[in-house]
């Protein structure tokens, strides 16, 4: 088969390498579509974030370049291993969670998602920059039928942003504020409106993602023209939000004090209200501990991976079927689609350079 490989950081080619075969409790997955993450791109280009010690480890140790990336994908079974009962060959499945070791005591204790020996696909296995892509059933969701392939790829960070959502525990009218609509904030108001919300802001300096989201029922405030704490604490009577979300991340210098989007989150939150981490925060950050006890504001990290819900259905699952019902329609933000493995580097400039090239969300890699 054919796979990305990378030899070194911002170095890779399309390379044919063995395709792997499904062992006991696994499946192989031919690979439709693939996105990258902005960490990922991140990571390729050689930023110290999280999984960089890993990464270079694997392209350290390997003979000829790493498979590394693609966590992000969507694909039909074409084989399955010894004891899978749960998939079938020619399912078309996407990957939310990640697999997990099963020994330790969060998973003995049916805590999976906090298990502290995590494989990461992309990370510490090769990922689904390939033809084909070998992995455990426990990550993995079906997709229903009226999810085209596009929106499967993407669906991975729609099931973080449901994560994020029900950790943020949005109440009925609750006023919720997101700051930065890229794509999880983007999820993260349309959930928190249909999760019955009752006023949800979302904050941007660009147009046509503000544009968006006043076209599916959430209200826009542009930063470039309004101050953000001034309209949403005029909008509340001087209470503020009850519930924030900082979706913008990168590299921020103090979270408390200044106007950079995290301490803007913990002011414009009302007192006893919460402040939900969307998106990674690079390196260290400042911040006066006695601001956020003096408010009692809830800091939230949320959980990862896949969490169940009821005993009907879990996060992956709710994700898969709110765009099939079209309640959150994540396709907005798909808005650049390559032809192919070769087009690796062209998805990374994309992902990391997206007004230049007018993109909302990740690239797309289509493969036949």
């Amino acid at each position: 088969m054919r796979a990305v490989v990378c030899t070194d950081f911002e170095s890779s080619e399309v390379k044919e390498v063995e395709t792997p075969a499904p062992g006991p409790g696994e499946v192989l997955i031919e690979v439709s579509r693939v996105q990258l993450s902005v960490t990922e791109c991140m990571l390729y280009r050689g930023t110290e974030i999280a999984h960089h010690d890993e990464v270079a480890r694997r392209i350290r140790e390997s003979n000829g370049g790493a498979q590394l990336f693609g966590h992000e994908f969507c694909g039909r079974i074409m084989a399955v291993g010894e004891g899978v009962d749960a998939y079938a060959e020619s399912d078309r499945v996407y990957a939310p969670g990640k697999p997990y070791c099963g020994e330790c005591t969060y998973c003995r204790s049916n805590h999976q998602h906090l298990c502290d020996d995590i494989t990461s696909l992309g990370f510490d296995c090769p990922g689904a920059l390939a033809e084909y892509v070998r992995m455990p059933v426990e990550p993995l969701c079906t997709l229903p039928d009226s999810v085209s392939d596009a929106e499967g790829a993407a669906l991975q960070p729609m099931a973080s942003s449901v994560l994020c959502t029900l950790d943020a525990d949005v109440e009925p009218g609750d006023t919720v504020v997101v700051i930065g609509a890229g794509v999880m904030g983007y999820q993260c108001a349309l959930l928190a409106d249909r999760f019955g919300a009752g006023t949800v802001y979302t904050v941007d300096v660009r147009n046509r993602p503000l544009e968006l989201a006043e076209q599916n029922g959430v209200k826009a405030i542009d930063a470039t023209e309004t101050d953000v704490v001034e309209a949403v604490n005029k909008a509340t009577d001087g209470i503020g939000a009850d519930v924030v979300f900082e979706a913008v991340g990168g590299d921020q210098s103090h979270a408390t004090e200044g106007g950079e989007p995290i301490a803007q989150a913990f002011e414009v939150v009302r007192r006893g209200g919460t402040v939900v981490q969307v998106s990674h925060i690079e390196g260290e950050i400042d911040l006066l501990p006695r601001y956020l006890r003096s408010k009692s504001i809830r800091w939230i990290n949320p959980r990862k991976g896949v969490v169940a819900i009821q005993p009907g259905t879990d996060t992956g699952r709710l994700a898969a079927d709110l765009v099939a019902d079209g309640e959150v329609p994540i396709e907005d933000y798909i808005t650049h689609e390559l032809d192919g493995l070769e087009e690796f580097e062209t998805a990374v400039d994309i992902t990391l350079n997206k007004d230049e090239y007018d993109a909302l969300g990740p690239a797309q890699l289509v493969l036949d």
